[in-house]
Formats: structure tokens, sequence, C-alpha cells
């Protein structure tokens, strides 16, 4: 290995320090590699029909088979370069500061960035950086280090991610019902409203055939995508912190998988595919919970939706998108808080299902959805007990 290396100092011409840096990342690279092909020929194995398909087609690629069309950028530690502060810069706070062949030579790149990138460095440690070139654009990926005190769990965050209602969180404590403030759903309409407007923006020019302001949209939608499910789990991850909660996600393994071309479901498809990005969501909480000493699990949310978390019964009907009838115990409930009282229920040693003590009354957790009438052609509303 360090006679290989030698060879290629000698022939390049560059550091040792920047060739074993290459040599970490082309590493990395074929573990990555690895891991994503044994992860497909499992679901290989377990797909059908048109789905087997679409994965044959989908296989991982080894790395480097771009050749040098697609360079791959190093991650670089503080041996070839280094993330400070400006000091005598007024253009930037942040500079980069990168190795060339000439020694004590550098290359001073200043940075543009964010008040909550600004932040990060500020509490963090720099452990390595990678410069990338997008559409143009050059752009420093910084990894962090910093310790973060671990909150003491006193209950547990139950999270259901949808497709109309963003999320839907329920707190669940021990040996305690649900009360009306332990119930919440964030919603994303400030997003949609943006990307409705992008997209009404990016017809106008399209049909006024002015390409270059097209072209310079080309990356907003993308970006406003971003800022917004930040947000949404930033939101998440401050609520968990505040009631000392570990996180349960429900995640929706497979669910694309199961929604295939001509499975009569037309439009249940495309709003999967076009505004359900459960796995961007879930690793987004992940890392916002992690940064504030808060620990998420994903769950599976199989059979969660249409279990009833009271009596544990699936003889249920879905009225609508939101209304949840318990054919056995009579239960009517919000469906999103219903699973994700499910959801959050599995951390628990015993499931959270009981039945009403006196004549199936309802308790006070399913106060805080309006019970309503599910019967056809019955419109009155029922009173709160």
């Amino acid at each position: 290995m360090y006679d290989d290396l030698r060879k290629i100092e000698k022939r390049t011409k560059l550091s040792s320090a920047y060739i074993q840096q290459c040599r970490d990342q082309a590493m990395w690279l074929w573990r990555s590699y690895q891991v994503q092909h044994r992860n497909w020929e499992q679901r290989l194995v377990r797909s059908k029909a048109r789905w087997k398909d679409a994965l044959l087609k989908r296989e991982p690629h080894k790395p480097f088979q771009g050749g040098l069309r697609r360079k791959v950028p190093v991650r670089v530690d503080y041996r070839t370069g280094l993330v400070q502060p400006a000091e005598h810069i007024h253009l930037s706070p942040y500079v980069v500061r990168l190795s060339t062949l000439r020694k004590y030579a550098r290359i001073t790149i200043p940075l543009n960035p964010a008040k909550y990138h600004l932040d990060s460095l500020q509490k963090g440690k720099v452990v390595d950086f990678q410069l990338v070139e997008r559409n143009g654009v050059y752009c420093v990926h910084i990894c962090l280090r910093f310790e973060v005190q671990d909150v003491s769990v006193q209950s547990i965050l139950g999270v259901d991610l949808g497709i109309r209602r963003a999320i839907a969180t329920v707190l669940l404590r021990p040996n305690q019902y649900i009360q009306r403030k332990d119930l919440s759903i964030i919603r994303d309409g400030a997003k949609r409203h943006r990307l409705n407007m992008l997209a009404r923006r990016e017809t106008e020019l399209q049909q006024a055939r002015k390409w270059k302001p097209l072209h310079r949209l080309r990356q907003k939608r993308s970006n406003v995508i971003r800022h917004y499910d930040h947000v949404l789990a930033t939101t998440v991850a401050n609520l968990a912190k505040r009631e000392s909660s570990i996180v349960a996600i429900g995640y929706p393994k497979n669910l694309r998988s199961q929604r295939y071309r001509g499975d009569g479901r037309v439009l249940l498809r495309k709003l999967l595919h076009q505004r359900f990005s459960y796995g961007r969501m879930i690793q987004l909480i992940q890392e916002k919970c992690n940064e504030f000493g808060v620990t998420a699990v994903p769950v599976s949310e199989r059979w969660t939706s249409t279990i009833c978390h009271r009596c544990r019964s699936r003889t249920t009907k879905r009225i609508g998108q939101s209304l949840f009838w318990c054919m056995k115990c009579g239960l009517k409930y919000n469906a999103d808080w219903n699973a994700a009282i499910n959801i959050g229920s599995v951390l628990f040693a015993e499931r959270r299902g009981r039945w009403a003590i006196e004549d199936l009354a309802r308790a006070e957790d399913e106060l805080a959805y309006k019970p309503m009438s599910l019967e056809v052609g019955n419109h009155d509303q029922e009173s709160h007990v």
C-alpha cells in the first residue's frame, strides 16, 4: 500500500497527504457501492411484475465508470485545506485556504455563508470539506463535529408523514391519557403556494420563449423544497426537545413499489411521486434531532393507518382522507392522529390499545377531533361527551 502511494506521489508530484485523502475517498465510494448493491439485490428478490423490471434498470453503477468526465470531489482535511475566519478580508466572514503544488503557497476562496451556516461554524469544529461545482456555481460542503447533551426521555412523540397534511404528531406519556395540547398537525401550505407560484412563472416564461430567465429558475424549485423541508424538520425537533421526547417516525417502506403504473389509482400514484418525499423528510428529521440531542427512530407504519388505537381491531373504515371509524368499538377519530398514536406506541413495552371503562364512552384523547356521523346520508354532528 505504501509503495503504491509513493509511486503515485512521484508520478503526480502531489503531496502524500492529498494522495491519502484521494485513497480514502475511493475506498469510501467502493464501500458505499457495495452497500447499495446489496440493498438493491434484496429488493430485487422481493419485487414482482413491473416493479422488478424497473429495478433491473436501476442497478447501482460501480465507481469511476464515467472515467474523467465526472470527477468526484475529494474530502479535504486540515493537512491540505482550512476553513477559517477572514481576518483582513471584509468581503466575507469566512474563507477557504487550499494548498497548491508550490510549497507554502495557498489559494484563498471567500465564502458567502448564511446565518445558519455562521451559527453552525461557531459552535462546531471543522472535520473536513469538499469543493463542489454545480452548474457553474462552486459550493463548499463542510463537515462539522460538535458535542450535544442528550435530552432525558420522558415521553414519546409519534410522527405520521402524509401527503395532504405534511406531518401529524401525538405526544404519548406513560400511564396518561392524551390531551388536546398533545396533538398537532404541521402543514406545508406555504411550501405548496410557493411551488405553485414558481410553476406558473415557468409556464409564462416558456410561453414567452424567455429562455435566459427560465434557465435561472432551474434550481429554484429544489432550493424552495429543501428550505421548507428543513423548516418542518426543525419544528419537529424543537417540539421533541421541549417535551423531552424520543421521536418515532412512521416509515412507509416499499410504498412506491406498490403504486405501479396500471394499478388503477392514478391520482394517488401521482401524489406519491410528486409530493411525498418521505425518505428525505425522515433523514432531515433524524439530522435535526441529532443536533438537538434527541433520539429519532424510524418505525414501520404497516397497518398503522387501519388499526384502531383503542381496541387494536382492523375492522375499520376510512371515510375520505381524514376520518377514521372503528366498526368494533365505535371509535371515530382523525386518521392521521390515529396512525401517529400507533406509530408512537411501538416504542412502549405494551401497546396503547385500551377499552373505555363505561359503555364505550369517549376518553379524553378522543375529544381532540370533533366527532361526526359517518353513516351515508346522515350529516348531523354528535355532541361531545
